[in-house]
């Protein structure tokens, strides 16, 4: 839980100030993204806050539906809003990758790999659109990623897609921690409480929801990242040496477990790309 509200804002505004000059990201409507279009709009002005609008299909302005919420977030926020469809991107990319002339033509993509290609699509298309605005504005550009504590420390994410930014604002906030930033803009009047999603869902598909995909919701899951992520009771966040045995010192619960082994699954996608200590076979000029 968040105990100290403006210390908190005071903290991110000034270091997004010192990070960049104007922020892109991508809004789906989530909460996520509502609060970090927030956080920017107050750190830069409304001005220099640039959000896109990236569905699969043609955008559907049908209460409820992909970035119906996102388009009323833009316009309550007064921020700059760009609809920027990834549907030719998307459809490009996978029939590009099981093209019948590859050998793996028999094995269909999954569903979670075609959802990660829209992913990774929206994250082609807020660089491309933060290089032109820096090229254009000539100033300090930024894409912000949305990601949480809660999603992040399990892995929650596309490599080369959501989980690529310049900076994550909300990272080290649990979900429930992201709600609460949520409903304080609603209480100083930043948004309307029915701009908050509280099911959340990363839009890899038609009618996913996290819950759904990972069997656990983020509040059930929150104690477990907490006490995996704590040095004295488990595995700092980089300090992945320790052994599992050692985690706590007592039995871990079914969630404990799952939380772990999605943890460690997937930390590579947080990681920079190792490079192989090989220089010693190589001249020193």
């Amino acid at each position: 839980m968040i105990k100290d509200m403006s210390g908190l804002l005071e903290s991110i505004e000034s270091d997004i100030r010192e990070e960049m000059d104007v922020a892109v990201l991508g809004l789906s409507g989530g909460v996520d993204s509502l609060v970090c279009a927030c956080l920017a709009s107050l750190a830069l002005g409304k001005e220099n806050v640039y959000v896109v609008h990236m569905p699969y299909g043609d955008i559907d302005l049908t209460e409820g539906k992909f970035n119906s919420n996102s388009l009323k977030i833009a316009k309550k926020l007064e921020v700059k809003s760009y609809y920027r469809p990834v549907g030719k991107i998307v459809d490009a990319l996978n029939e590009t990758i099981s093209h019948d002339s590859f050998e793996l033509t028999d094995s269909p993509m999954t569903e979670l790999n075609l959802g990660n290609s829209r992913s990774r699509a929206r994250m082609c298309v807020l660089y491309g659109i933060a290089h032109n605005l820096g090229t254009m504005l000539q100033k300090s550009i930024r894409v912000l990623g949305t990601g949480n504590l809660s999603e992040d420390f399990i892995g929650y994410d596309t490599k080369g897609g959501d989980a690529l930014a310049d900076i994550f604002l909300i990272g080290e906030l649990l979900k429930s921690e992201v709600y609460q930033l949520a409903e304080h803009f609603v209480e100083i009047g930043m948004i309307e409480k029915d701009m908050i999603d509280y099911n959340p869902s990363a839009g890899l598909w038609d009618g996913q929801t996290d819950e759904d995909e990972l069997g656990y919701s983020y509040a059930a899951m929150e104690p477990s990242v907490l006490k995996l992520r704590n040095p004295e009771t488990g595995l700092s966040y980089q300090g992945y040496e320790i052994p599992v045995a050692g985690i706590n010192r007592a039995p871990l619960s079914e969630i404990d477990k799952f939380v772990l082994n999605r943890h460690l699954a997937n930390r590579h996608k947080h990681k920079a790309p190792p490079s192989l200590n090989i220089r010693e076979f190589c001249d020193a000029n």
